[in-house]
């Protein structure tokens, strides 16, 4: 986490000049980054595996990695703006042992990253503090890429799905000035994938990040 506070650090630094001319201002830019947790789960990739005709399968996963997100957005008033989002959901994967048609192993990885837009609303708590909450959708391209040892266990060794998908969330935020604030948010993408990706994959992210006004 030492770069992104770095970055976010230069933010702060490079925003202060101009907090009087942005105070007014109603387009403003933001990054985030965080930890993420998937619904990449043992059960789910046994499950998976035995739809295939697979017998007696026995998975480990991996459901923890980090994202990140850059943000553009629009304030109507300041209770409610509208957000544009790319965001990087991050990687995930599972190490399945299979007993039939054959005996071998098979490893999986999965990625999900994307364009979105939602409408914010926020309530002021203070002067400075607010909290928000946000709601809109994600058109997210999601791959998997399967290898298997030995390589003739299985007959596909990847699938890809872009569709659209959920998004929403809640955060606090804090103003420093009229030109930078920070936040720290918890954010869900649903509906992320389907049955050629193993599945539809759903990411929570815990994460901190800044918005400077232009």
């Amino acid at each position: 986490m030492k770069k992104p506070l770095g970055i976010i650090a230069a933010v702060l630094t490079l925003s202060t000049a101009g907090a009087v001319q942005a105070q007014s201002a109603p387009l403003y830019g933001g990054v985030s980054f965080g930890s993420t947790r998937s619904n990449v789960s043992a059960g789910e990739v046994n499950d998976f595996f035995r739809s295939l005709g697979y017998g007696s399968p026995s998975t480990s996963a991996d459901d923890k990695d980090s994202a990140y997100k850059f943000s553009l957005g629009y304030r109507f008033s300041p209770m409610v703006a509208v957000e544009g989002f790319y965001a990087d959901l991050g990687k995930y994967n599972s190490r399945t042992t299979l007993t039939s048609p054959s005996a071998g192993s098979v490893s999986a990885d999965y990625k999900s990253k994307g364009y979105g837009v939602d409408l914010v609303l926020s309530a002021p708590m203070s002067q400075a503090f607010s909290v928000y909450g946000r709601l809109g959708v994600i058109q997210a391209k999601t791959d998997a890429t399967f290898g298997s040892t030995p390589s003739s266990l299985l007959t596909f060794n990847q699938g890809s799905k872009k569709k659209t998908g959920e998004h929403y969330g809640a955060g606090l935020q804090y103003d420093l000035n009229p030109a930078l604030a920070l936040r720290g948010e918890v954010e869900t993408y649903r509906k992320l994938g389907d049955a050629s990706t193993g599945g539809e994959l759903k990411v929570d992210v815990i994460s901190v990040g800044a918005i400077f006004r232009f």
